[in-house]
Protein backbone atom coordinates (compact mmCIF):
# COMPACT_ATOMS: atom_id res chain seq x y z
CA UNK A 1 0.00 0.00 0.00
CA UNK A 2 2.88 2.35 1.16
CA UNK A 3 4.18 1.96 -2.50
CA UNK A 4 1.39 2.53 -4.39
CA UNK A 5 0.35 5.69 -2.29
CA UNK A 6 3.84 7.22 -2.62
CA UNK A 7 3.94 6.40 -6.32
CA UNK A 8 0.32 8.16 -6.64
CA UNK A 9 1.07 10.92 -4.89
CA UNK A 10 4.84 11.07 -6.89
CA UNK A 11 3.17 11.48 -9.90
CA UNK A 12 0.45 14.07 -9.01
CA UNK A 13 3.60 16.30 -7.05
CA UNK A 14 6.11 16.09 -10.62
CA UNK A 15 2.89 16.55 -12.98
CA UNK A 16 4.25 19.48 -14.95
CA UNK A 17 1.05 18.81 -16.82
CA UNK A 18 -1.85 17.04 -16.78
CA UNK A 19 -1.02 14.13 -19.42
CA UNK A 20 0.98 12.49 -16.43
CA UNK A 21 -1.88 12.51 -14.02
CA UNK A 22 -3.79 10.32 -16.08
CA UNK A 23 -1.54 7.82 -14.82
CA UNK A 24 -2.48 8.54 -11.50
CA UNK A 25 -6.33 8.84 -12.20
CA UNK A 26 -6.36 5.09 -13.95
CA UNK A 27 -4.55 3.71 -11.04
CA UNK A 28 -7.55 5.04 -8.46
CA UNK A 29 -9.75 2.82 -6.49
CA UNK A 30 -13.22 2.71 -7.56
CA UNK A 31 -14.85 6.05 -6.00
CA UNK A 32 -14.20 9.37 -5.14
CA UNK A 33 -10.56 10.04 -4.10
CA UNK A 34 -8.69 13.72 -2.95
CA UNK A 35 -4.94 13.71 -2.68
CA UNK A 36 -3.28 16.81 -1.60
CA UNK A 37 0.74 17.89 -2.22
CA UNK A 38 2.79 20.94 -2.02
CA UNK A 39 5.99 21.71 -2.55
CA UNK A 40 9.02 24.44 -2.20
CA UNK A 41 12.81 24.01 -3.02
CA UNK A 42 14.94 26.13 -0.27
CA UNK A 43 18.33 26.86 -0.37
CA UNK A 44 20.20 25.68 2.63
CA UNK A 45 23.72 26.49 3.07
CA UNK A 46 24.65 26.18 -0.83
CA UNK A 47 22.77 22.22 -0.30
CA UNK A 48 18.99 22.39 -2.12
CA UNK A 49 16.32 20.69 0.10
CA UNK A 50 12.99 19.45 -2.29
CA UNK A 51 9.96 19.43 0.39
CA UNK A 52 7.62 17.30 -0.63
CA UNK A 53 4.34 17.07 1.40
CA UNK A 54 0.95 14.90 0.82
CA UNK A 55 -2.02 14.42 2.19
CA UNK A 56 -3.14 10.79 0.43
CA UNK A 57 -6.98 9.91 1.07
CA UNK A 58 -6.68 7.23 4.32
CA UNK A 59 -3.25 8.17 5.46
CA UNK A 60 -1.93 10.66 8.13
CA UNK A 61 -0.21 13.28 5.20
CA UNK A 62 3.91 13.86 5.35
CA UNK A 63 6.40 15.45 3.85
CA UNK A 64 9.34 13.19 2.27
CA UNK A 65 12.38 15.47 2.09
CA UNK A 66 15.62 15.26 -0.08
CA UNK A 67 18.77 17.17 -0.14
CA UNK A 68 21.18 17.54 -2.72
CA UNK A 69 24.64 19.46 -2.05
CA UNK A 70 27.62 19.28 -4.50
CA UNK A 71 27.97 15.47 -6.03
CA UNK A 72 25.54 14.41 -2.97
CA UNK A 73 21.80 13.09 -2.88
CA UNK A 74 20.73 12.79 0.59
CA UNK A 75 17.34 10.99 0.78
CA UNK A 76 15.41 9.45 3.52
CA UNK A 77 13.07 6.29 4.29
CA UNK A 78 11.64 8.30 7.18
CA UNK A 79 8.67 10.74 6.89
CA UNK A 80 8.59 14.09 8.73
CA UNK A 81 4.37 14.52 9.65
CA UNK A 82 3.02 17.62 8.02
CA UNK A 83 -1.22 18.65 8.42
CA UNK A 84 -3.03 20.34 5.47
CA UNK A 85 -5.43 22.88 5.60
CA UNK A 86 -7.04 22.81 2.16
CA UNK A 87 -5.51 25.01 -0.60
CA UNK A 88 -4.69 27.97 1.77
CA UNK A 89 -2.38 26.09 4.51
CA UNK A 90 0.29 22.87 4.44
CA UNK A 91 2.45 22.59 7.58
CA UNK A 92 5.15 20.36 8.78
CA UNK A 93 7.99 19.49 11.85
CA UNK A 94 10.34 16.87 12.44
CA UNK A 95 13.59 15.35 11.88
CA UNK A 96 14.75 12.81 9.95
CA UNK A 97 17.93 10.82 9.20
CA UNK A 98 19.37 11.31 5.95
CA UNK A 99 22.24 8.78 3.63
CA UNK A 100 23.38 11.03 1.00
CA UNK A 101 25.43 8.91 -1.80
CA UNK A 102 27.58 10.48 -4.73
CA UNK A 103 28.97 9.03 -7.52
CA UNK A 104 32.73 7.68 -6.53
CA UNK A 105 32.47 9.54 -3.07
CA UNK A 106 32.08 7.56 0.37
CA UNK A 107 28.52 7.39 1.53
CA UNK A 108 27.57 9.76 4.83
CA UNK A 109 24.54 10.11 7.28
CA UNK A 110 23.17 12.92 8.60
CA UNK A 111 20.16 14.68 9.92
CA UNK A 112 17.36 17.10 8.65
CA UNK A 113 15.18 19.08 10.67
CA UNK A 114 11.81 20.93 9.17
CA UNK A 115 9.65 23.81 10.55
CA UNK A 116 8.06 24.96 7.92
CA UNK A 117 4.35 26.36 6.70
CA UNK A 118 3.17 26.59 3.37
CA UNK A 119 0.53 29.78 2.85
CA UNK A 120 -1.51 29.79 -0.20
CA UNK A 121 -1.39 33.01 -2.10
CA UNK A 122 -3.52 34.38 -4.87
CA UNK A 123 -6.25 32.81 -6.58
CA UNK A 124 -6.53 28.80 -7.29
CA UNK A 125 -6.31 27.60 -10.85
CA UNK A 126 -8.48 24.36 -12.09
CA UNK A 127 -5.75 22.44 -14.61
CA UNK A 128 -7.89 21.07 -17.49
CA UNK A 129 -9.42 17.81 -17.39
CA UNK A 130 -7.72 15.02 -19.57
CA UNK A 131 -9.48 12.50 -20.76
CA UNK A 132 -9.58 8.64 -18.59
CA UNK A 133 -11.34 5.86 -16.69
CA UNK A 134 -11.31 8.61 -14.28
CA UNK A 135 -12.48 12.29 -13.67
CA UNK A 136 -9.37 14.39 -12.49
CA UNK A 137 -9.98 17.61 -10.83
CA UNK A 138 -6.86 19.50 -10.07
CA UNK A 139 -6.83 22.33 -8.48
CA UNK A 140 -3.43 24.75 -8.06
CA UNK A 141 -2.68 27.40 -5.67
CA UNK A 142 1.08 29.21 -5.65
CA UNK A 143 2.09 29.16 -2.05
CA UNK A 144 4.79 31.31 0.21
CA UNK A 145 6.69 29.03 2.46
CA UNK A 146 8.41 30.11 6.00
CA UNK A 147 9.97 28.54 8.80
CA UNK A 148 13.34 26.92 8.90
CA UNK A 149 15.31 23.95 7.81
CA UNK A 150 18.35 22.73 9.16
CA UNK A 151 20.82 20.45 7.39
CA UNK A 152 23.75 18.85 9.49
CA UNK A 153 25.50 15.71 7.24
CA UNK A 154 29.12 15.92 8.73
CA UNK A 155 31.96 16.75 6.32
CA UNK A 156 29.04 17.67 3.45
CA UNK A 157 26.87 20.67 5.13
CA UNK A 158 26.05 22.03 8.10
CA UNK A 159 23.59 24.76 7.67
CA UNK A 160 20.45 26.19 9.00
CA UNK A 161 17.97 28.36 6.57
CA UNK A 162 15.13 30.52 8.10
CA UNK A 163 12.60 30.24 5.11
CA UNK A 164 10.53 33.72 4.43
CA UNK A 165 8.98 34.03 1.21
CA UNK A 166 10.54 30.96 -0.63
CA UNK A 167 7.74 29.83 -3.62
CA UNK A 168 6.10 27.25 -3.15
CA UNK A 169 2.47 25.16 -4.79
CA UNK A 170 -0.47 23.61 -2.47
CA UNK A 171 -2.36 21.35 -4.96
CA UNK A 172 -5.65 18.85 -4.48
CA UNK A 173 -6.44 16.07 -6.90
CA UNK A 174 -10.13 14.64 -6.69
CA UNK A 175 -10.21 11.67 -8.87
CA UNK A 176 -14.15 10.10 -9.63
CA UNK A 177 -13.74 6.43 -10.82
CA UNK A 178 -16.74 4.53 -11.94
CA UNK A 179 -17.19 1.11 -10.06
CA UNK A 180 -16.03 -1.93 -12.35
CA UNK A 181 -18.51 -3.42 -14.44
Amino acid sequence: MRTRTAAAVTLLLAAGTLGTLTGTAAAAPPGNTTTGSADAFPLVGGAGVFLSAFDPDGEAAFVVPEVFAGRYECVTEERVPAAFSGLGAVSAAGTVTLTCSGFEAPDLTGTLTVDVAWRGRGPVTAQPPVPSECRLRVLERAADVTGSVTVDVPGLVDATAALDGVPGTIRSALSNCAAPR
